[in-house]
């Protein structure tokens, strides 16, 4: 229903303004092959599930419309369809949504990707915990359209949202709160300091366990400041922050040189307030990024270091178990893929219980290359990830798993006949055989 609405709004606006519209759009079909019984890693990961484990075809469209309201404001909607095999739910909306921003205010209500940032070569796009790995969650969202400036020197941004989690899962129609907050420090044209909170929140919803879950506006204001009370009343209840909450620092050192620009970044998970009070360092991503000041065969570079080891389990009640929950079961997952990092294994065919988790591994150590730039009107992207996998601490993996995940992309713009893109990927590891795969892609943009 709520997505009908949206769509019969998004039209009424279109009839209404149609003569000053700017529009825009895209369709794009893709079919690989596997030589193992999954799709390599990095030709499904962080592709917001348009490609699924078992995907050997895919077709997506995508519109975008926009008009001005004033001179400082507009409005913007767009929608995305893609069609997949390989995967339960076949035909599913990407985005859906319509937006309202001026000089102060950005509002969005249904579903929008986030920008993708680092061109595409990070891990998690610069978001630990909202990647690109899932699809957009529907709702509302409002943020800063541009940070907020105090003085020179500094300025602030922030953003606050409420989503529905609507997919099959342990706890039925659970909500999500998210907030940010992050100081910028613009020292001079070519230095700037990021330090950036995020916080979201599972909570709400039916269990079968503990039936409906508490969703006021009690149970909201202990969810905004996790603050610490009984979330369910009954025998061995929960006395910590009311729902399931994750956060992530961001530390983002950007810099300009001759050569280019420069980002040194670290990214740091937490669960509970021994992560807060970063006892679970090292934990999280540190990482380097470079844009070359001139598009040459080299047109960016990144390196990622990941661990996820720590997890505060030296704290007393600190094991962070990143991404489960007990209460929330399904943890942190959307269609049954992981909503964050994607390194972070999640089993979607586990049967959930009282007792059992789908988070088969969330103690990681990993090494993660990108590199893009173009040779003769071809633009080429390589990844690669040497992945070792130690399960969880309830459930370790004796041996650990060793995985090197690789991917290389080559693309043409024929501008008048659209873009061809043709992939390939090859997996190895201790715990797989060598999986091989590759795929054609061809798009088509208009406006």
């Amino acid at each position: 229903m709520k997505t009908k609405i949206l769509l019969y709004f998004i039209l009424a606006v279109s009839c209404t303004y149609a003569q000053s519209m700017t529009w825009e759009g895209e369709l794009s079909i893709a079919g690989q092959s596997y030589s193992e019984t999954a799709v390599p890693f990095w030709m499904q990961a962080n592709t917001a599930t348009r490609f699924g484990s078992e995907t050997q075809f895919s077709g997506m469209g995508m519109a975008k419309g926009s008009f001005d309201l004033t001179d400082n404001s507009k409005v913007e909607f767009g929608a995305s369809l893609f069609v997949r095999d390989g995967v339960e739910d076949e035909v599913q909306r990407g985005d859906l949504y319509a937006q309202f921003e001026n000089s102060w205010l950005r509002a969005i209500a249904g579903a929008k990707s986030e920008e993708v940032v680092t061109q595409g070569l990070s891990l998690t796009n610069k978001n630990f915990l909202l990647s690109g790995n899932a699809r957009p969650l529907g709702g509302v969202h409002l943020e800063a359209s541009n940070p907020l400036k105090v003085s020179e020197t500094f300025s602030f941004d922030w953003a606050i949202g409420h989503y529905f989690v609507n997919d099959d899962r342990f706890v039925d129609n659970v909500w999500l709160h998210h907030k940010r907050l992050a100081l910028i420090t613009q020292f001079n044209e070519n230095h700037k300091l990021t330090a950036q909170l995020q916080h979201y929140v599972q909570w709400g919803g039916t269990s079968p366990i503990f039936g409906d879950l508490p969703d006021d506006l009690g149970a909201f204001i202990d969810v905004f400041f996790a603050s610490n009370a009984p979330e369910v009343g009954v025998e061995g209840e929960i006395a910590n922050a009311v729902g399931n909450h994750l956060g992530a620092y961001l530390l983002d050192y950007e810099f300009k040189t001759k050569v280019g620009e420069f980002s040194l970044y670290h990214e740091h998970p937490f669960e509970d307030g021994s992560g807060m009070r970063l006892s679970n360092l090292p934990d999280g991503i540190w990482g380097l990024y470079f844009k070359p000041e001139k598009d040459t065969v080299i047109k960016g570079a990144l390196y990622e270091y990941v661990t996820t080891n720590d997890q505060s389990v030296t704290t007393p009640n600190g094991e962070d178990n990143y991404f489960s929950n007990g209460v929330y079961r399904s943890g942190w997952s959307y269609d049954g893929v992981i909503i964050g990092m994607p390194f972070i294994l999640y089993n979607p065919n586990l049967v959930i219980n009282a007792t059992n988790s789908p988070i088969v591994s969330n103690r990681v150590k990993a090494h993660h290359f990108g590199l893009l730039g173009t040779v003769h009107h071809i633009d080429w992207m390589i990844k690669s990830s040497i992945v070792q996998q130690l399960g969880t601490f309830n459930n370790p993996f004796d041996p650990v798993q060793n995985f090197w995940h690789n991917y290389l992309s080559l693309e043409y713009d024929s501008d008048s006949f659209g873009k061809f893109r043709i992939y390939g990927a090859v997996d190895s590891g201790d715990a797989i055989d060598t999986n091989f795969g590759g795929g054609l892609e061809y798009t088509y943009s208009f406006n």
